[in-house]
């Protein structure tokens, strides 16, 4: 399924912060978006989910504008991992994982084999099996990450849209999320990840989208777009750069006063 975002534009407080902004999603893709605090990146992830009002613009699943589809439907080809970790009951994780599977429910009856699967897959793809019988609100911020990963993987939906889903984990979590986003891409899916870590950019993404002030600037492979120009114009800092087996990487070396 492809995601098709179209001149989107959003306003709050009289001022543009989405401003024309248009991102296209392949499946087996893995896309980053990117751009300093208050691009418009997380604005834009909840205005293709449907929870963030645009004033134009339109957002296609293959060929259907996506306010055509219910809620349900909607919920089958989008799953999404916000920005807030938040997790308002004190559930088993596993449950938690399991309300991913809420849009494939047909009533109150108990889950499905398949939804139990999906969720034991999903748990272990994430490395957090363990954590199926513990409290979520007694989890560290880096657990609850994982889990609430691990309820947008139980959706098993053809697009995966995730809003930093690295933030508040250690380095090998951090590789093993982008391992499991690359994973699930290959696997067919398309996913968007908001991502602030430009070496993990560099690294992981097939495609990356720079936002700036609102909008799309730059669109292209990571060394296309990851350029000394984009960093010092979008982020006002140098870069250094290397490479480590055959891949590439850049390093916000110092700021552009």
């Amino acid at each position: 399924m492809k995601l098709t975002a179209e001149r989107i534009t959003v306003h709050a407080q009289q001022r543009a912060i989405l401003d024309d902004a248009s991102i296209t999603l392949q499946p087996g893709e893995l896309v980053g978006l990117i751009g300093p605090n208050g691009a418009g990146k997380s604005t834009l992830l909840r205005a293709i989910i449907g929870s963030q009002p645009y004033t134009t613009g339109n957002v296609y699943l293959d060929d259907t504008d996506i306010t055509a589809l219910s809620a349900r439907q909607r919920a089958r080809a989008l799953a999404y991992l916000p920005q807030e970790r938040h997790v308002e009951w004190p559930l088993p994780s596993r449950a938690v994982v399991a309300l991913g599977r809420y849009p494939h429910a047909s009533g109150l009856g108990p889950a499905r084999p398949a939804d139990s699967e999906a969720v034991d897959h999903a748990m272990a793809a994430v490395g957090a099996t363990g954590l199926a019988n513990r409290s979520a609100a007694v989890l560290s911020g880096g657990e609850r990450t994982r889990v609430l990963l691990a309820r947008a993987l139980a959706v098993e939906a053809p697009l995966l849209l995730a809003d930093e889903p690295i933030a508040g984990l250690d380095p090998f979590h951090q590789l093993d999320v982008m391992e499991i986003l690359r994973a699930t891409a290959h696997g067919g899916a398309g996913v968007l990840a908001v991502l602030h870590d430009l070496s993990l950019a560099m690294r992981f993404m097939d495609r990356v989208v720079l936002m700036h002030e609102g909008a799309v600037i730059a669109n292209g492979t990571p060394s296309e777009v990851l350029t000394d120009q984009n960093l010092e114009r979008v982020y006002r800092v140098t870069a250094a750069r290397g490479s480590a087996d055959g891949i590439g990487y850049v390093l916000p070396w110092s700021r552009i006063s």
